[in-house]
């Protein structure tokens, strides 16, 4: 059924002389989501069978993607997915250039001043810190509080001892072990301890390289389990304590000799592999890109948000529509959909390492990361990216659209419920066994740290969303189980996530009017704002007013640009359709068209506010030199995909620039922008968020970046 079209889709429509035109559309509707398929989704798609697929894999301990639990946990989803009559279900073997580790067992005993166990992997399978190797240790306990400081060891001797220690934990074993002569770290995450002090976190040594020295063993414990330790290592009243405070010649006892016996068994296999499960939901053309939906599998045990609800959301998408294809609900999409189930980042950078065809076989990726939680647990709110700016796409818009309108409905408001609308919720998603909280979501601006930063990599060149929800006081902790997980938000992003997935599978060129319109009319939005954040710029900068223009001004050219490629990525559902196809050339140009205005009015408003004309362009006042030197240069591709993707890991951080921009500094980098252009693309991006968002931007940091993916083989630099 073809979405009720907004004002805009039905003068486009009847200026095609090719489409009716329905009624208006009313509240709470998406263009993108009628009425009937949203029905058909709420009816199919169960948060509880989610959450029944979810106890399950919440009891594999899968820390990297070539563990041995990794493997058996991707053969359960494998079995899932072809009991629910999924096409085409295999588990890809991929290379992995990490040693493919996993504990077996171990625990951690007091052995002296008392007899205590204070550990168990069998209990709590992040008690043993990923990297560990297998060890059997008796030593003498001692503190040396953050321990990822030099100077936390002075007059401290640690050699053949065991250290506890709270600091980042590879830099503890490195001062500690590595360099000290410690045998091994007890560790706990002191930043847990003043709200979840009973809370075990994942830690991590780190993955050895050759040459490296080896790794012994770091033993997690919780910071409740930390302070148990340290009365005795610490001076302590002889007498327990009594509400009339300290006594007159009150006797103080310790510190105590503490001796530890801590056991490790871990097994490491090379050269090692990773695993990629994937299943389809054929669509009637195989001409066609797919729309890919994915989750990751590797995670410590339990992890019931962080992934392992997105991978039952995946399954429960794939099982809901698979059944109503079979029971003549829904016919078969044009397009494809892929279902991938991966090793975070490394998986899919490798399929496409070696599978470099695949990146025009893919129209857009809808991640799932942390989809389940209770967001009244930890005041959580499900977080819905947009694309970043070196990746404009309608897909965007056509995300918001849904997105919101599943918000809208399962959020209760005053004045609807006077209206005599249905309340508390108007289009309540809500599962049998779930909570009946509202649906917190919020659209931002772009974040990577999950699989769908892999597609819009420019090296992929696919744009790609998540919904990962945040904060999360859980995440990563023996904390992140069943009992914060709601069977209600798991229904609602996996409707979500599904509605806009079947909209992209069926969508083509008689979709593109409406699609157009939405597309439009969010760039005005967008526009606008940019207008609000330029004006905001530079009333802010009383001291740096004419620096603060030439900010506003690129914001607002940039933002043209951006608006304009991404209805220009409409052309994807257009085809070979040339009337349908000026409709986005129409619109693309009266988004173009918008910049001379906003132009003036921006500098209306710096003339109010300075009494004084705006200075000129700084490329017509003259650049600096350092400009002028990178206006010359220009960074051209000189690897091939496998490559690039594999130097990756080569590039280190740049100090002073959020890891965000020098990633969209290198997908920036296309063979035609200069250094200079690309730093303004990137300044633009961050100062349309906010330094508090993306930080500050600098033409030097960016050039840094640049520099050294050059220096790394990815670019070659072109001198103009």
């Amino acid at each position: 059924m073809r979405p009720k079209f907004t004002l805009i889709a039905l003068a486009l429509a009847w200026w095609l002389g090719a489409l009716p035109i329905p009624p208006q559309a009313v509240a709470q509707e998406s263009l993108f989501l009628p009425e009937a398929r949203f029905r058909m989704l709420r009816n199919e798609i169960s948060g509880d069978i989610a959450y029944d697929n979810l106890r399950y894999l919440t009891l594999y301990h899968s820390p990297n993607g070539g563990s041995r639990d990794f493997w058996r946990e991707a053969q359960w989803i494998a079995d899932r997915a072809k009991e629910y009559g999924l096409e085409e279900v295999q588990i890809h073997t991929l290379p992995y250039r990490f040693p493919s580790w996993w504990p077996t067992g171990g625990e951690l005993w007091m052995v002296s001043p008392e007899e205590r166990r204070l550990g168990s992997f069998e209990e709590a399978a992040v008690s043993i810190a990923d990297n560990s190797r297998t060890s059997d240790v008796t030593a003498e306990l001692v503190e040396v509080g953050d321990g990822g400081r030099d100077e936390d060891y002075a007059n401290v001797d640690v050699k053949g001892k065991l250290v506890l220690a709270s600091g980042r934990l590879p830099k503890v074993h490195e001062l500690a072990v590595e360099k000290r002569g410690a045998l091994g770290v007890i560790y706990y995450a002191g930043y847990r301890a003043f709200n979840h002090p009973d809370q075990i976190g994942w830690a991590r040594l780190k993955r050895e390289k050759p040459g490296d020295k080896p790794n012994t063993f770091a033993f997690v414990i919780s910071a409740r389990t930390a302070e148990s330790l340290k009365k005795f290592l610490r001076p302590r009243p002889a007498q327990p304590f009594s509400p009339g405070g300290e006594q007159e010649g009150e006797k103080w006892v310790g510190p105590e000799k503490v001796v530890l016996h801590a056991t490790v068994r871990a097994e490491t296999r090379e050269p090692s592999t990773q695993g990629m499960v994937e299943a389809y939901i054929r669509g009637k053309r195989r001409d066609l890109p797919a729309i890919v939906l994915t989750a990751h599998v590797q995670e410590e045990k339990t992890s019931a948000n962080d992934d392992r609800s997105g991978c039952a959301n995946v399954l429960e998408i794939g099982r809901a529509i698979m059944k109503m294809i079979r029971e003549g609900k829904m016919e078969r999409p044009q397009r494809d959909l892929r279902l991938w189930w991966v090793n975070e980042f490394e998986a899919e950078y490798e399929f496409f390492a070696l599978h470099p065809q695949e990146r025009g076989n893919i129209l857009a990726d809808l991640n799932q990361d942390m989809v389940g939680a209770r967001q009244s647990a930890g005041s959580r709110i499900q977080h819905v990216t947009r694309t970043p700016w070196s990746r404009p796409s309608y897909l965007n818009d056509v995300v918001e659209s849904i997105v919101q309108m599943v918000a809208k409905g399962n959020s209760a408001y005053l004045a609807a419920g006077q209206a005599g609308t249905e309340q508390p919720y108007s289009k309540a998603i809500l599962a049998r066994l779930g909570t009946r909280e509202r649906y917190g979501v919020e659209i931002v601006p772009y974040f990577g740290s999950t699989d769908h930063h892999v597609f819009n990599d420019a090296i992929v060149g696919v744009p790609g969303v998540t919904w990962t929800n945040w904060p999360d006081e859980y995440i990563h902790s023996t904390d992140d189980d069943l009992w914060q997980i709601d069977r209600t938000q798991l229904q609602r992003n996996a409707l979500s996530v599904a509605a806009v997935a079947l909209y992209l599978a069926h969508a083509g060129p008689a979709d593109v009017p409406a699609l157009v319109s939405e597309v439009a009319s969010g760039a005005a939005r967008r526009l606008d704002g940019a207008l609000q954040t330029g004006m905001r710029l530079i009333a802010a900068s009383p001291g740096r007013r004419q620096a603060a223009y030439f900010d506003a001004q690129n914001l607002l050219t940039t933002s043209v640009w951006r608006e304009a490629l991404a209805l220009e990525s409409v052309r994807a559902f257009s085809a070979s359709e040339p009337k349908v196809s000026s409709v986005i050339t129409e619109f693309k140009r009266w988004v173009e068209a918008r910049q001379s205005g906003l132009l003036a009015d921006l500098g209306k408003f710096y003339k109010a506010l300075a009494g004084a004309e705006p200075p000129p362009a700084p490329d017509l006042a003259g650049p600096s030199a350092k400009e002028q030197e990178m206006a010359k240069k220009i960074p051209e591709l000189a690897a091939t995909a496998a490559d690039y993707i594999h130097k990756l890991d080569d590039l280190k951080p740049v100090e002073g620039l959020h890891g965000l921009m020098r990633f969209e500094a290198l997908n920036f980098a296309d063979g035609r922008r200069s250094y200079l252009e690309i730093y303004r693309a990137v300044r633009a991006e961050a100062q349309s968020a906010g330094a508090w968002y993306y930080g500050e931007v600098s033409l030097d940091k960016v050039a840094e970046a640049l520099d050294q993916a050059v220096k790394a083989g990815m670019f070659k630099v072109r001198v103009q």
